[in-house]
């Protein structure tokens, strides 16, 4: 190995050349971004100084090689979701479940950056996701309306400035206005498309979001902490 660059990828010598590797099947926060840090710490640790396996498996759309790792330790991308150090992305290969039931262990338990205060002191709001639609009706260009978060109040009225809801990759994010407030008992639906805000309704104004054949929606308070998750 020759670098960790951060939670999910690394930079390794074959062949005579550097090449830049995904782990496959993992997401790990921004280096920017609540628990970025951490996560590459936690990556470090894991592979600085090891022996790793490495099983390549095409490349992903920035051309780096996509591949499972290993270590004395195990699979290191189900090593780092144990730990809270990334999602499991919601797709298809062979050994997702694990790392979905791993995921599920981590976010019950509160590890990593699961955990309410991971970035700052937990919030004390009662917010949360209570539904999603993430495939839309007919092709998705012509429907982007068509997918929607719904992010529901069960306590006193909230102010959402600084909150955000995103997904899985590390792409998508929303943030919500600016003295937004969501009352008590009160939803609002969150749609992919363009549209006029109102009380009830709020527009990313981006287009198809959500991947059709699964994905995770994340509710992030203002400190970047994982207040809520739905996932497909």
């Amino acid at each position: 190995m020759t670098a960790v660059l951060d939670g999910d990828s690394l930079e390794v010598e074959l062949g005579g050349t550097v090449q830049e590797v995904r782990i496959r099947g993992i997401n790990a926060p921004e280096r920017d971004e609540c628990w970025g840090e951490e996560a590459r710490a936690a990556a470090t640790a894991l592979l600085d100084d090891a022996e790793i396996l490495l099983l390549a498996d095409g490349r992903d759309q920035y051309g780096r090689l996509l591949a499972d790792l290993w270590t004395g330790e195990g699979s290191v991308g189900l090593t780092l979701i144990r730990q809270g150090a990334a999602l499991a992305l919601t797709v298809d290969f062979d050994g997702a479940a694990p790392y979905r039931a791993a995921e599920d262990a981590a976010f019950a338990a509160g590890s990593g950056l699961w955990a309410a205060d991971a970035c700052g002191p937990a919030t004390d709001a009662m917010v949360a996701i209570a539904r999603a639609r993430f495939d839309a009706p007919g092709p998705d260009d012509e429907n982007p309306n068509g997918e929607w978060v719904v992010v529901a109040n069960a306590g006193p009225p909230v102010e959402l400035t600084g909150w955000l809801l995103r997904d899985e990759s590390s792409v998508h994010r929303f943030e919500f206005p600016e003295g937004f407030l969501l009352g008590e008992g009160a939803e609002v639906d969150v749609y992919s498309g363009c549209g006029t805000d109102r009380p009830e309704a709020l527009f990313w104004c981006e287009g198809p979001v959500w991947s059709n054949s699964g994905d995770s929606a994340l509710l992030l308070d203002p400190h970047g902490n994982v207040v809520d998750r739905f996932r497909s």
